[in-house]
């Protein structure tokens, strides 16, 4: 755009400031929505990157965009995001406002315009909070000017007007908005403490419930500040308790502003516990269908009460957070104290429900495939959708329990389920890929960034962490043949190298990769992804495979071989088991045949594969033995394999060594015979086999033709000539 476009446009606010200052407010209101916000779209638009714009221009720009603030927040919201635009071509934008706001404290002269800077600074400080606190705290006029307001407006509380309410509801959004300032809020709860008092005892009769609303949320923002003696005067009052209780009412009236309240508070555990019903949930998904811009509170609110508590301190843990000094998590919302330790332990139930009822409504289809798709849903937003479909794949991460209560229990519910879960799948994964265009995967490096210079930030990682988490979820794992087997190889392959992401970075965290291999994550200086975060990894990879397309099994081993490897030897019997569980689905791969069997004598790079899993079979893990010895069996029915396998001493004598140890009619036993069945027949074939050492247990695998088990009765016929 030229200089004469600009300067058309600064004439064009001007003229439109001047209209509406001489408008009526119900006039006023339509011409803003009609004329004002078109206008200011059309110079957001203009305000590229590649202009210049004269110093003159700029603050003439400034000047206007500051008096539009000072009208509906809707016009206010279009305003701010044009001064963002404005921000990256003035190197002195914070001055050029501050000196308007200045010139505005000069000139008021009346309550319109007392109150007209009153909103022009609620809405500074969602632009630029460093400058809005130093008017807020510094500047004398406008403290006077504040003091004096809120006095009047105390004063009125016994014959209050209407205009009462508006100018009140107007202090109260600077309030609140002033709150993400810790000096600001520091300054409103030691002297402006005794109006939000008054709010809250207010009935709520529909006219003082928006007031009631916004003195609740001003009051749980600075909660932690509140001085000693009046938190102990007015208890009830100020309880979290009571606090809730007003939120939840304003909630139930579609008060958008009491979401803000109940995400703040949502992080003390018992008002988690609260928020968990059906009436909550049936009144958020009412108004995220009609409240456009409330889409990040409500799900940053759903995201919070469905992440069970203990899950939260694991991750706050990993993230290296600075405890915050104004947190309310461990205050007893009836009695203001310190909450007990005993009553620190979550639902688990109550949340899984909160999931059910999520997938019940259709929720992530019929809500979350439009905010991914819309353009104007920020990165914040995609965020919370993030965190809130993890969580419901994910209701809680143990994997040391023994047994899950599966969502998909309900079979009445089971069909949607698989949908909803579908769709996760697609918009995780969609996410994904849209964020990786900058990457290629590879067996020598894993990643390469086609440009070096393009750095993911920290929140972008974070997000990407919990996505891919999300993919190993083992309620998706669980239930593989009904996500990913109906649906085309494209669908089932696109979450997997995501998902060994998680195993090459857990490599380099502990130091097994070849120093060559990196991840998105490699910039970060903490651990991202824990044990836990790669047992599941190796599940669901193991999960996927099993669907049996090649290209998918081609894929995991070339981007994953070397991660299963190195999982194998290390001492972590948890991870070894679920390693071997996704080697025994790809193992029939030739390439992979190869990386076990592809040596001739003990110094080969291949032969310490082989040692490996022989080692494997007697493992102190039981079900890490029968997966070893499974592998075996799937790949001695290769001839060249059987005959490795007949000619070595080591596998012979600890293939052996299982019949002495093991009479039971357990699978064990029955992978040893199935493994010994192949090999057994080579006895007379090669001239210089080590089958002869079976002979020393002879009777011990005979013993089993009398077996229980139908099946290991059956192996042991068929080979028992061989052993005659």
């Amino acid at each position: 755009m030229s200089q004469l476009n600009i300067s058309n446009i600064v004439q064009l606010l001007r003229d439109d400031l001047s209209k509406v200052s001489s408008l009526s407010f119900e006039l006023r209101s339509d011409h803003l929505q009609k004329v004002s916000k078109p206008l200011l779209k059309t110079l957001f638009q203009t305000l590229s990157k590649d202009i210049k714009i004269e110093d003159a221009q700029q603050t003439s720009l400034c000047d206007c965009l500051i008096e539009y603030m000072g009208y509906d927040r809707y016009t206010a919201v279009e305003a701010t995001m044009c001064l963002f635009r404005l921000r990256d071509l003035s190197e002195n934008l914070t001055s050029k406002l501050g000196d308007k706001v200045d010139a505005l404290l000069d000139l008021q002269s009346s309550k319109a315009d007392r109150y007209k800077i009153v909103k022009i600074l609620s809405q500074l400080f969602t632009f630029d909070p460093i400058l809005a606190s130093e008017i807020f705290n510094k500047n004398a006029a406008f403290a006077n000017l504040l003091a004096n307001e809120v006095t009047l407006l105390s004063n009125e509380f016994e014959s209050p007007s209407s205009e009462t309410w508006k100018h009140l509801n107007n202090i109260l959004m600077l309030f609140s908005n002033a709150c993400v300032d810790e000096i600001s809020r520091s300054l409103i709860a030691s002297m402006y403490i005794n109006l939000l008092l008054k709010c809250l005892r207010l009935d709520e009769n529909d006219s003082h419930l928006q007031i009631k609303c916004y003195a609740t949320t001003i009051t749980v923002k600075m909660w932690r500040m509140i001085k000693p003696d009046i938190l102990a005067n007015n208890s009830q009052l100020l309880s979290l308790d009571s606090l809730s209780e007003i939120s939840l009412s304003c909630l139930s009236k579609g008060m958008e502003t009491s979401i803000e309240c109940l995400s703040l508070l949502s992080t003390n555990i018992q008002i988690k516990n609260k928020l968990r019903n059906a009436n909550t949930l049936d009144t958020l998904v009412e108004l995220l269908k009609k409240k456009e811009h409330t889409k990040y509170g409500i799900i940053s609110l759903l995201s919070s009460i469905t992440i069970p508590n203990r899950v939260l301190k694991i991750k706050q843990r990993s993230v290296m957070t600075l405890k915050d000094s104004n947190s309310i998590d461990l205050i007893d919302i009836h009695t203001n104290g310190k909450l007990e330790a005993s009553r620190l332990n979550d639902d688990i139930q109550k949340i899984r429900y909160v999931c059910k009822e999520l997938i019940a409504k259709g929720f992530f289809s019929s809500y979350l495939v439009s905010i991914f798709k819309s353009l104007e849903s920020s990165k914040g937003l995609i965020g919370e959708c993030i965190k809130l479909m993890h969580n419901v794949v994910f209701p809680d991460i143990d994997p040391d329990a023994d047994s899950r209560d599966q969502l998909n229990d309900d079979k009445k519910y089971y069909d949607l389920y698989i949908k909803e879960f579908t769709q996760i799948i697609r918009l995780l994964t969609a996410y994904l890929i849209g964020t990786s265009q900058n990457m290629k995967y590879s067996h020598e490096t894993f990643i390469t960034f086609a440009d070096p210079n393009i750095e993911i930030g920290e929140s972008d990682l974070e997000s990407r962490s919990i996505a891919i988490k999300a993919l190993t979820s083992p309620e998706i794992s669980g239930n593989v043949n009904g996500i990913y087997g109906g649906h085309d190889l494209e669908f089932s392959l696109s979450p997997v190298p995501f998902i060994i992401e998680i195993l090459i970075q857990h490599d380099i965290d502990i130091g097994m990769s070849n120093g060559k291999k990196a991840t998105p994550f490699s910039t970060l200086k903490k651990q991202v992804f824990s044990s836990f975060d790669v047992y599941y990894a190796f599940i669901a990879l193991a999960a996927i495979a099993s669907i049996g397309h090649e290209q998918i099994k081609q894929t995991i081993f070339t981007l994953g071989f070397d991660s299963i490897m190195n999982t194998l030897h290390t001492n972590e019997e948890k991870l070894q088991f679920a390693s071997l569980q996704l080697l025994n689905e790809i193992c029939d791969l030739p390439l992979c045949v190869a990386k076990f069997f592809n040596w001739n004598t003990e110094t080969d790079e291949y032969y310490q594969n082989f040692k490996v899993l022989t080692y494997l079979i007697q493992s102190t893990n039981y079900e890490s033995q029968c997966l070893a010895l499974q592998i075996f069996y799937a790949t001695s029915r290769f001839e060249i394999v059987s005959e490795k396998l007949a000619n070595n001493e080591l596998f012979c004598k600890v293939l052996n060594s299982l019949f002495h140890n093991q009479n039971s009619d357990d699978a064990l036993t029955y992978y040893a015979l199935l493994v010994l069945s192949n090999i057994l027949p080579l006895n007379k074939k090669l001239s210089d086999n080590k089958l002869s050492i079976f002979n020393e247990s002879k009777s011990a695998i005979l013993s089993h033709i009398n077996s229980e088990n139908e099946q290991i009765q059956e192996i042991t016929n068929t080979m028992a000539h061989y052993l005659s």
